[in-house]
């Protein structure tokens, strides 16, 4: 049998029999908790960008990339302090799964405990084998992919911060419009070097993504924070623009209270929590 003649076939049964095939093959296992992606950092403009100093706020390194608002004597690209926002940022490189996946074990500030994903996990990530089919059914079963799905972003340690928002940000902006349209669930970690090593950087990086959801995620529910450090936390209270539309909404679960999850459907509730933490 041909497969344009098994395509023909396939396409012949009715739609809700084959949605029902698309959701078994396509939505996450009922225990796969989030799905991982990896990614790597790539900086192009940065000296030594790999060493091991860690020195929080007061971190320094050298970049030579363009900046309009410096004048050079010399060349164009003479070194200056990098400074985020102002300097050019990381290129991002998302890793398949193929050539190996690597998880969360703990949290731990600089340095995450990651270890290779188990075979069983593997086995629970989806396969999108029948998406490449046709354009038919690529394009019915292509919100399956990404339904119900909680995605959660990666990588090694980085002493200027691992960019978690800022990948996370990078990733939804490289899917199709119709992709982005079913993406409904991430989940971020809150703590020290998840997303910068300068704490005051933080918040600009959450206002960028958190501004990101709203106007380009129609299908959007739920932003899961997982906060390990109250250092960071507050500056996740930006976070409290999701709310502006009525079907988003913030899952908190925070170390010193077990991890607990806290399910926030208002901005006055999510807010208050921050004033809670302060007393």
């Amino acid at each position: 049998m041909s497969a344009k003649v098994s395509t023909s076939r396939f396409l012949d049964l009715p739609t809700s029999i084959r949605e029902k095939i698309y959701a078994y093959l396509l939505l996450p296992h009922p225990e796969e908790d989030v799905t991982t992606i990896n990614y790597t950092l790539n900086w192009l403009y940065l000296d030594k960008p790999s060493n091991t100093t860690f020195a929080g706020s007061t971190q320094i390194d050298l970049c030579s990339c363009p900046r309009e608002d410096i004048h050079y004597d010399d060349s164009p690209h003479d070194s200056h302090i990098y400074t985020r926002y102002k300097c050019i940022g990381p290129d991002i490189h998302f890793t398949s799964p193929r050539n190996g996946l690597w998880v969360l074990q703990t949290a731990h500030g600089q340095f995450n405990i990651l270890r290779p994903a188990s075979a069983d996990e593997l086995k629970l990530r989806p396969t999108s084998a029948i998406l490449q089919v046709s354009k038919q059914i690529y394009s019915e079963a292509l919100p399956f992919l990404y339904r119900d799905r909680d995605f959660f972003f990666l990588t090694g340690p980085c002493p200027r911060g691992r960019y978690q928002a800022y990948a996370t940000l990078q990733w939804l902006g490289r899917l199709s419009e119709r992709a982005r349209a079913n993406v409904e669930i991430l989940t971020l970690l809150v703590q020290t070097y998840e997303e910068d090593c300068n704490v005051a950087d933080v918040e600009g990086a959450y206002v960028e993504l958190a501004e990101y959801i709203v106007d380009s995620l129609p299908g959007f529910k739920w932003l899961c924070i997982d906060v390990w450090d109250e250092k960071v936390y507050g500056a996740a209270s930006v976070f409290s623009t999701l709310f502006e539309e009525e079907r988003m909404g913030v899952v908190a679960r925070k170390r010193w209270q077990g991890f607990e999850a806290e399910v926030f459907v208002s901005k006055e509730s999510f807010l208050g929590s921050f004033e809670e933490e302060e007393e």
